[in-house]
């Protein structure tokens, strides 16, 4: 169902079952890297620890945009450690791309791991999803927070895992708010994905195979017709968008989007969508027989679409005056998602996106 050419991918809805003798063949001492919360509600560590037969340690310290300061914390943890598990959502499975690598190479600051060559070989690493919006089990990026606030990203090839066990029914415990803003996290993915720079035929499928599962089940979101399929349509989607900006990385709303999460606590998910309206009257403008060509591909209208997101969106309740925005815009000269934006896009764009939605 779902092919990596390097993250050996299980998806089923007994996964730790089928595959509990790969689980135990990787070591006698794991850590497990957790939130405090969903992978206890989904039900996925109570699974694991279930099969596996070996000591284990539990860090679950890990937050939403998961700090710098805090994944260090691990090091008085690694000694003996022969495989990582990471139990969680995005933030979780981002800080478990680090831990695995921090485990045969050692790391203690900031400045360290932002330098990292990463020269020994990790060891094993399990990603086991408890959202469905990141699609980070098929990525190699971590987005972390430094001491600043700032997210920034790091993509070494090193950072892929080993395997992802994908089970959708590890999502079923989400809070419809979470749902929801994953869920547009993985729209944006799957669409700005297809409106980037390096776009290819592979990745445009992706997008194109994602967004016909997400947009059909964020539209049963808005009409309250919540059911086990509809969750299923979601986990599926976000892998797909996952293997999709695997290949083309992400565009100018997720980048603006770090800074309404930095800096006004607004969910990540919510915080891209607040700009996909502005994606497409941007391609709408720019490149309308690249739009057109994804329509006709979805077969579906761009007003349904952006009504739709729209329709779903939190009020971002944030407030900006021109001198403001003109502070910010420096964060965001040569950036590298703002240049993979489909067509030029310029600082002048994203002031009047900013000026449209903030002052």
């Amino acid at each position: 169902m779902i092919k990596h050419h390097i993250v050996d991918v299980k998806y089923s809805k007994n996964v730790l079952e089928e595959n509990k003798e790969l689980i135990n063949s990787l070591g006698n001492k794991c850590l497990i890297v957790t939130g405090k919360t969903s992978a206890k509600l989904s039900g996925a560590l109570e699974d694991f620890l279930n099969i596996y037969k070996g000591e284990y340690i539990i860090f679950d310290q890990i937050k939403e945009n998961p700090k710098v300061e805090t994944i260090l914390k691990v090091n008085e943890l690694l000694e003996g450690i022969d495989f990582v598990v990471g139990i969680g959502g995005g933030s979780v499975q981002d800080a478990s791309k680090a831990i695995a690598n921090m485990v045969t190479n050692k790391t203690n600051s900031e400045e360290e791991l932002y330098k990292q060559t990463w020269p020994n070989k990790k060891v094993p690493l399990i990603l086991i999803g408890t959202s469905a919006g990141t699609g980070s089990e098929v990525t190699r990026v971590a987005v972390l927070s430094k001491a600043n606030k700032r997210k920034s990203s790091l993509n070494p090839e090193c950072f892929y895992a080993t395997y992802a066990l994908c089970n959708p029914v590890y999502t079923y415990s989400m809070n419809d708010e979470i749902r929801l803003t994953t869920g547009i996290d993985a729209f944006a993915h799957l669409v700005e994905s297809y409106f980037s720079n390096k776009a290819t035929d592979v990745s445009r499928g992706y997008s194109i195979e994602g967004l016909k599962l997400v947009i059909p089940a964020l539209d049963k979101l808005r009409n309250k017709e919540l059911n086990d399929s509809v969750k299923d349509d979601l986990y599926l989607g976000s892998l797909y968008g996952g293997l999709a900006i695997d290949v083309t990385g992400t565009t100018f709303a997720h980048n603006v989007g770090y800074y309404l999460s930095e800096e006004h606590n607004i969910h990540h998910g919510f915080a891209c969508g607040e700009f996909m309206e502005d994606l497409f009257a941007f391609q709408s403008l720019n490149n309308k027989e690249y739009l057109n060509k994804f329509l006709n591909e979805l077969n579906m209208d761009k007003d349904y679409i952006v009504k739709l997101i729209k329709d779903l969106m939190p009020a971002a309740n944030v407030k900006l005056t021109e001198e403001e925005i003109d502070n910010l815009l420096p964060r965001w000269d040569n950036n590298k998602s703002v240049l993979n934006s489909y067509g030029k896009m310029s600082l002048e764009d994203i002031r009047n996106i900013l000026i449209k939605h903030f002052n």
